[in-house]
């Protein structure tokens, strides 16, 4: 499938520069983007940070050399027109019928059977200026879908309509203007588990493991940068966070697992990556001077004692019960395996175990052996069912053949 087109066009507005945020954003999710930009716009922002977003050059010149057809040939490319921010000037002019540079020549050779959006931003006084919401109707009369304007603090220092509406709202307006029959890249709604659970000895003892949490936030970070929906359970101790995504913070085996059957149990996510290292004991009793005590103590123990002993009890493992926590009954599960050898055979063993046991859908094999000096974890396996495996160098890569996998297999369904 080729990638939705749209044709991205900047006026000469001080809200400019939040069309960067929102180029990056449409291409994150597989979206290709051209920008016609107005000499006025590019003093708020520069071609630069516009080319390097979107791998193409930017058009500004109806009279370049070479590029005399452009008003032509750029509506011909594109599936969607869209200005962002639109001035009162350009938004006037084209209403008029004035084409005096090359955005406004476009808008004059439109294709009426693509969608055209325009999304308004200027002071509140111009935007409520008749001739301005003269020539709002008339566009939307047209067939322009006129985007409303947010109400708030201006940069002039007013306080008013007339403020552009946030990024991720136009990028859902984009979305729901898209017609019916055009198929996009599925968002996904995605849990991930990161990070080791630690079981409290007494008020400043714990029992944990070497897991950082860094990998599980950088899958997180990415699922989240290609626009899908993430919800990230987090080990309280993990210093490294993604950003984009609802965060759920636990600590011990038992706070782990109440939290993910409550979240599973009440919402519909397609897929679950579970990465958290958990525990595979928990503490049961702790036995000080012969006295046996529930664990955890509630205070600190007397490093005085000559004597402590701990009684573990074995933890069922939460990866073998997430599908049946899940209110979607077809949810997708990776569940990794982390292991400490050298000896590939029985690594494999101990995937295929984990495999049958949860019924995942795909389980990603590390070992300790390519973990960094500074704990960052590299070389991974993806293995289905099958135990076909797919190679990820590094948590990006592993993440981006997730993500390549998942929709694979959902869209196949």
């Amino acid at each position: 499938m080729s990638k939705y087109k749209i044709l991205f066009g900047i006026t000469g507005s001080i809200a400019a520069y939040k069309s960067a945020y929102l180029i990056s954003k449409l291409m994150q999710n597989d979206f290709e983007v051209i920008v016609i930009a107005t000499e006025n716009a590019l003093k708020f922002i520069g071609k630069a940070t516009l080319e390097g977003l979107t791998g193409h050059s930017v058009y500004t010149d109806s009279f370049a050399e070479g590029e005399m057809m452009n008003h032509i040939n750029l509506v011909k490319w594109a599936d969607l027109a869209i200005v962002c921010p639109a001035s009162a000037n350009t938004i006037n002019k084209m209403a008029n019928g004035i084409a005096d540079n090359l955005l406004t020549s476009l808008f004059l050779a439109h294709d009426w059977t693509k969608p055209f959006l325009i999304v308004p931003a200027m002071n509140t006084l111009m935007y409520q200026h008749p001739a301005t919401q003269s020539s709002l109707k008339k566009l939307e009369e047209w067939g322009v879908k006129i985007l409303p304007t947010a109400e708030g603090y201006l940069a002039c220092g007013d306080i008013g309509k007339g403020k552009l509406l946030e990024p991720d709202e136009i990028f859902e307006y984009i979305l729901r203007s898209i017609p019916k029959n055009v198929t996009l890249v599925k968002r996904l709604k995605v849990l991930v588990t990161a990070g080791g659970t630690k079981e409290s000895i007494d008020g400043v003892r714990f029992i944990t493991n070497l897991s950082t949490g860094r990998t599980g936030a950088v899958i997180a970070d990415y699922f989240s940068r290609k626009g899908h929906t993430v919800t990230c359970f987090l080990a309280k101790h993990v210093t490294i966070t993604p950003s984009g995504c609802d965060k759920i913070l636990f600590e011990s085996f038992n706070d782990l697992n109440q939290k993910l059957e409550c979240v599973l149990s009440e919402n519909d996510f397609d897929c679950v990556i579970h990465l958290a290292a958990v525990s595979d004991y928990s503490l049961e009793t702790i036995e000080l001077n012969g006295k046996k005590l529930l664990a955890p103590v509630d205070k600190k123990i007397d490093s005085e004692n000559d004597r402590l002993v701990i009684n573990l009890k074995r933890n069922f493992k939460i990866a073998d019960r997430l599908k049946s926590y899940s209110k979607n009954k077809n949810i997708l599960l990776i569940v990794f395996k982390f292991t400490n050898t050298f000896d590939g055979e029985e690594r494999n063993r101990a995937v295929k175990k984990l495999m049958n046991s949860s019924n995942s859908d795909y389980v990603v094999s590390n070992d300790q052996s390519n973990r960094t000096s500074d704990d960052v974890q590299n070389n991974f396996t993806i293995f289905d069912k099958d135990m076909k495996s797919f190679p990820a160098v590094n948590a990006e890569e592993l993440s981006r053949n997730l993500e390549h996998l998942l929709l694979e297999t959902i869209g196949g369904k």
